[in-house]
């Protein structure tokens, strides 16, 4: 891949408390790389970004930012005095970072135009939770970095939030490090996709292109991936076997095939790792009406404001409607009253007799925050939950959401966001429903789970509503999209078809900011692959040495991490630089070796 390096780091562990983040990390950054972080809850993907960022340091691991490079951090959490303006805030990170201020004052006010702020004297206070955060990506882009660290930078974004953002990114000429779990924003940005995960036998994978061409990578490499673990099985089967023959197996000339089959059988167990994700089923009553809720022209307005207008439709079995428009365009106001909660301005909602509606409230007023988790998961006291009639312990059941034995004495309050998300779909899962409301589900869900909440929506034989900024997910779930807006609102087949209407109406930025984004198709699923023809003749002796080729460019990449130790020592800048640029281009040379194995391997 072109470009200079910025940074590289080697071998890096981190542990919190008790439990490894990570470890053996190894990766390098370029100029003109837009490389996504993902993972499952808890993986370290923030740890790392603050690495990068020099907030925090590695247990163990070096290192190696390019001498002076210039880093601007932007973490999941926005701090700011609220007694400030917009316009102060910016002009203050500049004054501090050595600029004058008389300097800056047009070029803050170009940017607050660009992102879209009116007023730019409003105190900080003021504002709501996404343009906090579309000034705090602000603060971090008007240093002109080399190198950009966002941590979720969509949180708190409404869809028009994320389309300026994607836009604004795609024109920066930072390169840039991102922690995301809205897999559209990694598609439209990331030119490389690096996951930490421990299923991987490095603790990591990385491909580059977008969100699908990593897919399609990982498939390829976890495909080959098993089919070396199927041979490792026979041969620790067949090792076995020898060694239970103890007269052999006991003989002096044997003992170093004893060693060795030993040796086989613990690489076999350290390579079994399984990926662990939340299991999630909603039940239904099964109710065969047609009519689950039947919605009538109905209008509603806030003040002088209308928020929607003349709604016409009705929700039946298998129905999965989406819900999209800007922040205040009424998204939350119509599912409150299709819910009943709201009396509509005119028109009327007509609920089916005995309805079960079962709603999931993105607030989480519902969760009692003071009980045990093992309360929390069984509210009816006992050691047990009823789940498809069946009796389950609980313990058995918080397996299912990935909570642990241990977990279960525990306040709720004491959980991370993605444990109470997933406590609260728990939740719902015991109770059978017709029609199921969901208000921004996938706050603070990693993929995996996202993947799993996407099949579940699927499988669910009663009508589900979804308020969501999660477009990938309303694009592979929703059977109608319903986009918001004072005209009355409209329906679409996608979230994509409303998006491309949407930018053709919005005079805010369409022709600026997101004339240039490249959409991605109605449902991005991983392209299918074609059947690989067999290897020629040539591909055969490649395949044949190119371990021992990986092998020797490893042994070349150790040789040079040795160097950079003493180069460290004797604090030769310039050697340490270049040391680092060599490192970097001899991990790009390994991973190109490994990527051509696995291609050769898928023949």
């Amino acid at each position: 891949m072109s470009g200079i390096p910025l940074f590289s780091a080697q071998d890096l562990i981190k542990t919190f408390g008790v439990k490894t983040l990570f470890e053996g990390i190894t990766f390098s950054i370029s100029t003109e790389e837009r490389v996504a972080l993902i993972g499952p809850n808890g993986s370290g993907k923030s740890t790392l970004l603050k690495i990068i960022a020099s907030v925090e340091e590695p247990d163990s691991g070096m290192v190696y930012p390019r001498r002076n490079l210039h880093c601007s951090y932007v973490p999941q959490e926005d701090k700011f005095e609220d007694s400030q303006t917009v316009t102060e805030v910016l002009i203050n990170t500049l004054v501090k970072a050595g600029h004058e201020a008389y300097e800056v004052e047009h070029r803050v006010e170009l940017a607050l135009d660009d992102a879209g702020f009116k007023n730019k004297n409003a105190k900080v206070s003021s504002l709501s939770g996404g343009w906090k955060k579309r000034l705090a990506i602000l603060r971090g882009l008007v240093l002109e970095p080399e190198l950009l660290l966002l941590d979720e930078p969509t949180n708190h974004l409404d869809i028009e939030g994320v389309l300026w953002l994607e836009s604004t990114l795609n024109k920066s000429s930072a390169a840039i490090v991102f922690v995301s779990h809205d897999r559209y924003f990694i598609t439209r940005l990331a030119t490389r996709v690096f996951e930490i995960n421990r299923r991987y036998p490095r603790g990591y994978f990385s491909a580059n292109g977008d969100y699908g061409d990593f897919l399609e990578a990982r498939e390829l490499y976890l495909d080959g991936l098993k089919q070396t673990q199927d041979t490792l099985a026979n041969k620790v089967r067949r090792e076995v076997a020898w060694l239970r023959k103890t007269a052999r197996a006991q003989t002096t000339k044997s003992k170093h095939r004893t060693a060795e089959a030993i040796k086989l059988v613990d690489d076999f167990k350290n390579s079994q790792y399984v990926e662990k994700r939340a299991q999630l089923e909603f039940t239904s009553t099964n109710k065969k009406s047609k009519d689950l809720i039947k919605v009538e022209n109905i209008t509603k307005s806030m003040g002088h404001k209308t928020l929607f207008k003349d709604i016409e439709i009705t929700l039946s079995p298998g129905v999965r409607l989406g819900i999209v428009g800007p922040n205040g365009s009424g998204k939350t106001t119509f599912v409150k009253t299709v819910l009943g909660d709201i009396k509509p301005d005119n028109g009327r909602v007509v609920i089916m007799p005995n309805l079960r509606i079962n709603f999931f409230d993105q607030a989480r007023k519902n969760l009692d925050k003071n009980v045990t988790l093992k309360r929390a998961l069984a509210p009816s006291g006992g050691d047990s939950v009823i789940f498809n009639s069946k009796e389950l312990h609980v313990a058995s059941w918080a397996k299912r959401f990935l909570f642990s034995n241990e977990q279960l004495g525990v306040p709720v309050s004491s959980l991370s966001g993605g444990e109470q998300a997933r406590l609260l779909l728990a939740q719902l899962m015991l109770q059978e429903a017709d029609v199921i409301l969901f208000d921004e589900p996938t706050n603070d869900l990693d993929i995996g789970t996202l993947e799993v909440l996407e099949e579940s929506f699927c499988e669910f034989p009663g009508a589900i509503v979804l308020v969501t900024h999660d477009r990938y997910l309303l694009d592979r779930t929703a059977t109608t999209v319903l986009g918001l807006s004072p005209s009355g609102g409209s329906f679409y087949a996608s979230y994509s078809q409303w998006e491309e209407t949407f930018q053709s109406e919005d005079s805010t930025y369409q022709e600026s900011q997101i004339a240039s984004l490249n959409m991605p198709p109605a449902v991005t699923n991983p392209k299918p692959i074609k059947a690989a023809p067999k290897l020629t003749h040539e591909e055969q002796k490649e395949l044949k040495n190119i371990e021992s080729k990986i092998a020797k460019a490893e042994k070349a990449l150790e040789a040079l991490n040795e160097q950079m130790a003493a180069k460290n020592q004797s604090g030769d800048v310039a050697a340490i630089t270049q040391c680092c640029e060599d490192i970097a281009k001899q991990q790009k040379a390994i991973e190109a070796l490994y990527s051509r194995w696995q291609e050769l391997e898928s023949k």
